[in-house]
């Protein structure tokens, strides 16, 4: 009887060269870099964070909300419902005629009173010669320059040449410390300026002891 002859078995080093060859390929297959997305797909890029525009910053650093769009406020220049009134700022000129105006008033008045009163000879000349000697003796008093000093009952009167206002002011101020000063005060009294700068001319009046002057 004749034995049937069995196919021959695998060699043996056949799966040790397919383990490798299966390495490489799950290597190759899952090493590569991911494939593009299919179709023109474009990256989105990174939205920022909405940055809000409602705020200023004032020089402090201090941050304020700006206001609205379509409200007014009340400082904006367009608005003139609120509007602050544009002060009125007086004319120099027109001041000056209207001090002008009230000192001549007085001016004429004061003269009208002295020229009109009769003259008390004796205290008249004393007490006019008192008042030479305090302007000859008076430092500031000497720079002015003296028109006439009359003394009549109840007042006395010095005339002055006074072309501006800062000769007036002069005037006035070294008279009062004249008055004030002169022979330890003993000439000190009630007196009044009065003042005509249209002609340049400023009166003094000094009322006598125990009188007032009636024109102011």
């Amino acid at each position: 009887m004749s034995q049937q002859s069995s196919p021959n078995p695998l060699p043996w080093w056949l799966p040790l060269l397919v383990v490798p060859l299966l390495c490489v390929a799950v290597y190759v297959q899952f090493g590569r870099e991911p494939a593009e997305p299919a179709g023109d797909v474009r990256a989105i890029p990174p939205v920022a964070a909405p940055v809000s525009r409602d705020l200023k910053r004032d020089s402090t650093g201090y941050s304020a909300p700006r206001e609205k769009r379509g409200t007014t406020s009340t400082n904006t220049a367009g608005n003139t419902d609120k509007a602050s009134p544009i002060p009125v700022v007086p004319d120099p000129e027109m001041a000056r005629v209207a001090v002008h105006s009230v000192e001549n008033t007085v001016y004429e008045r004061a003269t009208r009173l002295f020229e009109a009163e009769s003259v008390d000879v004796t205290w008249a000349s004393d007490y006019e010669q008192q008042l030479r000697d305090m302007f000859a003796r008076h430092y500031g008093l000497q720079r002015v320059s003296v028109n006439t000093i009359n003394c009549h009952t109840s007042m006395c009167r010095i005339e002055v040449f006074t072309p501006r206002d800062a000769d007036a002011d002069f005037f006035t101020a070294m008279f009062y410390d004249g008055l004030a000063n002169f022979r330890e005060g003993a000439l000190k009294a009630e007196a009044a300026i009065t003042r005509r700068m249209e002609v340049g001319m400023t009166s003094v009046y000094v009322a006598r002891k125990d009188y007032a002057l009636g024109f102011y």
